[in-house]
């Protein structure tokens, strides 16, 4: 049975086909009561307890939310549901790239130095879109995760950095821009949903687990994921951040061994440092 929890925004029914569907399909609104929200005030509750307390069925359908005036709610084009499986195209590419590179860069390594916490970090602005965070390594240019042709022209630009393999941890950052003429407006759920849902299925991942939660730089709207997972015996932790500004695409990811927490400090410290230069 199909179970929905609409959108309090633009009244959109959403479809709770997992427990990681936090942002509406429709207007990228976060939704109120949410899986991670009630879970939080049902502690034990599982999905299926939510799906039956809070969500509703087709048979069970509420009226629409009444249209704002100046506004007017439309079923998505065929144009908008392809660029839905664009962005989580392209961003199950950069989780896959994110995620192989992660195992290589840790396979070798011990758990991180502390003294990466006191040393001189790098504070530097990457990219065309101006990204600018510190890091305790410089992140270098590298070339982008591979995408199917047609994908690829949906994109103006894109570009990856990161950092090196014999670093303690693993630290990533994707700019992009969507071609104005193939592209209306980016939807955050697609971009969301993408890298986390390829790391998920990529082989000899297990014990997937991760939360997700709104976030922002400067006003512009984004997502933070925080999880674990277990691939091919190596234990790891990351935190994935998602920005959107117009047709301007950011993300940071930050990958180290689930037991390190010199690496989880330094993680924050890096998210925490994140700007974006966007024209107000």
């Amino acid at each position: 049975m199909i179970h929905y929890l609409q959108c309090n925004n633009c009244g959109n029914r959403n479809e709770m086909k997992s427990e990681y569907v936090v942002f509406c399909t429709s207007c990228g609104q976060k939704l109120d009561n949410n899986f991670t929200q009630w879970q939080r005030r049902n502690p034990g509750g599982t999905f299926e307890d939510f799906k039956r307390n809070a969500c509703f069925t087709e048979d069970q359908l509420p009226p629409a939310i009444p249209i704002k005036k100046g506004k007017i709610l439309k079923s998505r084009s065929l144009k908008e549901k392809i660029l839905i499986v664009v962005i989580t195209t392209i961003f199950a590419a950069v989780g896959s790239w994110l995620g192989s590179a992660a195992v290589t860069a840790l396979k070798n390594n011990k758990k991180t130095d502390e003294k990466v916490l006191s040393e001189q970090w790098v504070k530097k602005t990457y990219g065309t879109y101006q990204l600018t965070l510190e890091t305790p390594w410089e992140l270098k240019s590298s070339t982008p995760p591979p995408l199917p042709e047609n994908i690829k022209r949906m994109l103006e630009k894109m570009e990856t950095f990161e950092t090196s393999n014999d670093n303690q941890f693993k630290v990533g950052v994707i700019e992009a821009k969507y071609n104005p003429a193939e592209i209306g407006e980016l939807n955050m759920q697609g971009a969301a949903d993408g890298a986390v849902n390829e790391v998920k299925g990529m082989q000899g991942v297990t014990n997937f687990v991760y939360s997700e939660d709104s976030y922002s730089v400067r006003n512009l709207p984004g997502f933070i994921q925080r999880g674990t997972y277990t691939q091919n015996g190596y234990h790891i932790a990351f935190i994935n951040i998602g920005i959107v500004k117009d047709l301007n695409y950011w993300q940071v990811m930050v990958l180290s061994r689930r037991d390190d927490k010199v690496a989880e400090q330094a993680a924050e410290r890096i998210i925490q440092s994140i700007q974006i230069n966007y024209p107000s």
